[in-house]
C-alpha cells in the first residue's frame, strides 16, 4: 500500500487497511459505514480514511481489554458513563431532549443550560447576571488587540475565567467554593460580555441588566440585536452547548475528578479547546472562504478532493450522512432575506461540497450564520466557546458525583533510534 499522506485512499488501499475483500468494502459503503466521494478526472472512487480508522479501531476492539481501551481515545468504544448528551442521527440529544427540536422550538440557552445542569425543564422565565469585572482583567482585556484575540480566543476566555476565579469578591469564592449554579450562571453571562474584544469596543462590554446569552454576546460583538438576529444566534448557542466526550469536555472531567474548583475545570476545557483540531478549524475554514492563491473557495474544494484530501467544513466522523446541526442552521439562513455576500458564498461553497457528495460541519454553519449577522471576524470560534461552557460545567458537575479518578494507564513502547531528535 502507498505511503503518502492522504486523507482519502482508493479501493485497493482500502481494502488492505481493512484486511477484506473489496465486496466488503463497498458493503461498508452501501450501509452508510465509509465515505466514498469520486475522483477528479477518473472513474475510481476514494474512501475516506478517518472512516476506514474507525472501522479498523471497532475491529480491534475484538482483541481484548488493552484494544478496547487504546480503541476508546479515538472516537472508539465508549468509555465515560453520562446521563448528560446522548449523540443520535439527528444530532446530539440533551437528557432525552434532541437539541434541534429545542432549536426549533425557540428554546432559550439559559433553559438548555438548566436542563443540563440538573435535568430539569424551566418553564418559568430565566433570567441571569454578570457578576463586576474585576479591574486587573478589564485592563487586561483592553490591551488587547482584535486580531490577537481572535486568534487566541480560547486563550482569552481562560485568563477571564481564571482572574474570575482567582480573583476576590462573591463571584470568586462561589466559583472556589461551591454555589456552582450560580456561579456558573454569572461566568457564562459574563464571558459573554469578554466577547467585546472582537468587536468594535474592543474591551469588556458589560451584559445590560436582564439580558439574555445571545443579547449580550449580539451586543458584545458591535451588532445591534434585533429580535430575528438574537432568536438565531440564541438557536446556535442551543446546538452548541454540548456533544458528549470531546476534547474539551474530557479535560474538564479530568479537572474535576480530582477535585479541582469550577474556575479550573473551565479553564482546563478552554485549553484543550484552543488548538488545530477544535477552535482552530474555524480559521481554517474563514480562509478557505475568503481564497487563497487567487482561487475561490469552490475552486479549492474541487482541488482538495481530486487530491484525495479533507476540505475543512466538511464531514463530521459522527455525522457519516451529515450533520444534523449544519443541516438545520443552513436551512434557517436560506429562508433569511438580504444575506450578505459573505454568507451567499458559504452558502455556494455548500453546494459545491454537496456536488462532491460532502457534507457540511457545524463550523461552517456557524460561520455562515456569522456572516448573516454581520459578526467580526473570530466570532464563530468564540461563540461556540460560549455555548460549549453550558456542557462543560454539566460534565463536570456530573464528574463530581463519582468517587473515581481518571487516571488511563499507558502503553509503554520503546522509541526507535533516532525518533527522539526529530
Amino acid at each position: 500500500m502507498t505511503s503518502r499522506p492522504k486523507d482519502f485512499l482508493n479501493s485497493a488501499e482500502a481494502a488492505e487497511l481493512l484486511q477484506v475483500r473489496r465486496q466488503t468494502l463497498y458493503a461498508y459503503v452501501s450501509r452508510g459505514l465509509v465515505r466514498s466521494v469520486q475522483a477528479d478526472g477518473a472513474r475510481e472512487r476514494l474512501y475516506a480514511r478517518a472512516d476506514l480508522d474507525r472501522l479498523l479501531q471497532r475491529a480491534q476492539v475484538q482483541g481484548g481489554q488493552a484494544a478496547v481501551a487504546a480503541s476508546a481515545l479515538n472516537l472508539g468504544h465508549p468509555m465515560v458513563p453520562t446521563s448528560i448528551t446522548e449523540i443520535t442521527p439527528r444530532g446530539p440529544s440533551y437528557r432525552g431532549r434532541l437539541a434541534l427540536e429545542l432549536a426549533e422550538q425557540g428554546a432559550s440557552f439559559e433553559h438548555t443550560a438548566e436542563l443540563l445542569w440538573s435535568g430539569l425543564w424551566h418553564e418559568e422565565p430565566v433570567v441571569w447576571r454578570a457578576p463586576e469585572l474585576p479591574p486587573a482583567l478589564g485592563t487586561l482585556l483592553g490591551q488587547l488587540t482584535p486580531a490577537l484575540a481572535q486568534a487566541q480566543m480560547a486563550e482569552v476566555l481562560a485568563m477571564a475565567v481564571l482572574q474570575l476565579g482567582l480573583g476576590r469578591g462573591s463571584a470568586a469564592a462561589r466559583l472556589m467554593h461551591g454555589h456552582p449554579l450560580e456561579a456558573a450562571r454569572e461566568l457564562v453571562l459574563t464571558l459573554a460580555g469578554c466577547l467585546g474584544v472582537l468587536g468594535q469596543a474592543g474591551r469588556f462590554v458589560r451584559p445590560a441588566p436582564g439580558a439574555s446569552v445571545a443579547l449580550a454576546a449580539l451586543q458584545a460583538l458591535g451588532r445591534p440585536g434585533c429580535a430575528d438576529d438574537v432568536a438565531l444566534l440564541n438557536a446556535t448557542l442551543v446546538l452548541l452547548a454540548d456533544h458528549e466526550l470531546s476534547p474539551g469536555t474530557f479535560a474538564a472531567r479530568i479537572a474535576a475528578s480530582s477535585a479541582s474548583p469550577l474556575h479550573a475545570c473551565l479553564a482546563a476545557a478552554l485549553a484543550a479547546s484552543a488548538g488545530t483540531e477544535v477552535t482552530r478549524r474555524y480559521q481554517r475554514i474563514e480562509m478557505l472562504l475568503a481564497g487563497e492563491g487567487g482561487l475561490s473557495a469552490q475552486s479549492q474544494l474541487a482541488q482538495r478532493v481530486a487530491a484525495g484530501q479533507a476540505v475543512p467544513g466538511f464531514e463530521h466522523p459522527l455525522y457519516p450522512l451529515g450533520d444534523p446541526r449544519a443541516s438545520w442552521l443552513l436551512a434557517r439562513l436560506r429562508s433569511r432575506p438580504g444575506l450578505p455576500p459573505a454568507a451567499a458564498q458559504a452558502l455556494a461553497l455548500v453546494d459545491e461540497g454537496q456536488r462532491h457528495a460532502l457534507y457540511p460541519r457545524h463550523e461552517l454553519a456557524v460561520i455562515a450564520t456569522c456572516h448573516a449577522l454581520h459578526c467580526p471576524p473570530g466570532s464563530a470560534a468564540a461563540l461556540f466557546l460560549l455555548a460549549r461552557l453550558a456542557g462543560w460545567v454539566a460534565h463536570v458537575l456530573e464528574q463530581r458525583l463519582s468517587p473515581q479518578l481518571i487516571r488511563p494507564r499507558a502503553k509503554f513502547v520503546a522509541a526507535k533510534a533516532g525518533e527522539l531528535e526529530r
